[in-house]
């Protein structure tokens, strides 16, 4: 089974970009998502061959919404990853952290 962490962190965005687009999450929508996120253009062979992985992976389902177009969702396992990464991040966040000058 793959977990979050095993996930590269091009497969992680989409992950997210697939929970954050509102309406159809199809392909140039996420595609949208992430090139105001990242610095370069994001390559249709890159956006579509993690996608097909996520797919593999039953971390995303792709369902048709017409001829040309296809739709992703999270999984359940999906969905969990990304709870579960969030959740790391809120308690990370609220440990109080001690700084070199309170150390003394």
């Amino acid at each position: 089974m793959t977990t979050y962490h095993d996930l590269t962190g091009f497969q992680r965005d989409l992950l997210e970009a697939i929970a954050a687009v509102d309406d159809d999450p199809y392909g140039l929508a996420l595609k949208d998502y992430l090139d105001e996120r990242y610095a370069d253009p994001i390559n249709h062979s890159r956006l579509y061959q993690n996608l097909n992985r996520l797919v593999e992976q039953n971390l995303i389902n792709r369902d048709e919404l017409d001829a040309r177009t296809n739709e992703y969702t999270l999984t359940d396992a999906g969905r969990q990853g990304l709870h579960q990464h969030a959740e790391t991040l809120t308690q990370l966040c609220e440990q109080p952290r001690l700084t070199r000058g309170a150390q003394q």
